[in-house]
This record gives structure tokens, C-alpha cells and sequence, in this order.
């Protein structure tokens, strides 16, 4: 399997990557983020999902990995974090294989940055 991968500044984002590499490895960059439990199974259902398109695939993952960043610092950007989170409601919307669970996630993560 070829892996494809994306540079965004400092991130690199790989869609092809097994589900498992990709978030044991977001597990141990964010391990100090308060929601990282929440946003792990976020960005499971994210790249597990058969109905959103690679390019929301992607937009969601980089923006759960902006979250799980924000949260980690010592005083969180609540209006980078709410920006974040507003965006990854419009793009799970729209996918009927995980949308609810994954608004579900979002909502939880939501009340614990008190955004």
C-alpha cells in the first residue's frame, strides 16, 4: 500500500495510513489534552467513515488535531477552540454513517472547554 500523505505547516496529516497507527500517534502526541479520550474516538469514526469524502475526511482530522493542540496548552484559545469545533459540526452533518455519534463527541467536547 503507497501512503499519501498532506503538509499542512507543521502538520502532516496521512489518509492512507492503517485507522490504528494514525491514533496511537495522535494518542501520544496529545496525551496531556483534557478531551484527547473524546477526540480520539472522534477522529476514529472520522477516518472509519464510508460516507464523508477524502476531502472532509481531512478537514475534520486536521481540525480534531487543532483541537487536541488547543486543549493541550496551559490556557486554551476558547475562540480558536469554538471556530474548531463549529467546523467540525458542518462537515459531520453531512455524513449520515457517523454524524450522530460524532455530534455526540463534539458536544462533550464542547462542554468541557466550556465553549
Amino acid at each position: 500500500m503507497t501512503e499519501n500523505f498532506y503538509f499542512q505547516g507543521a502538520n502532516t496529516t496521512f489518509i492512507n495510513m492503517p485507522v490504528d497507527t494514525v491514533v496511537r500517534d495522535f494518542q501520544n502526541t496529545y496525551a496531556q489534552a483534557p478531551a484527547q479520550g473524546d477526540l480520539a474516538r472522534l477522529l476514529v469514526l472520522v477516518l472509519n467513515s464510508r460516507d464523508l469524502p477524502d476531502t472532509d475526511r481531512e478537514a475534520a482530522a486536521s481540525a480534531i488535531h487543532d483541537l487536541a493542540r488547543i486543549t493541550a496548552e496551559p490556557e486554551p484559545d476558547t475562540a480558536t477552540a469554538r471556530t474548531r469545533l463549529q467546523r467540525l459540526r458542518e462537515l459531520l452533518t453531512a455524513s449520515n454513517d457517523i454524524a450522530q455519534p460524532a455530534l455526540a463527541i463534539v458536544t462533550s467536547v464542547a462542554g468541557t472547554l466550556g465553549a
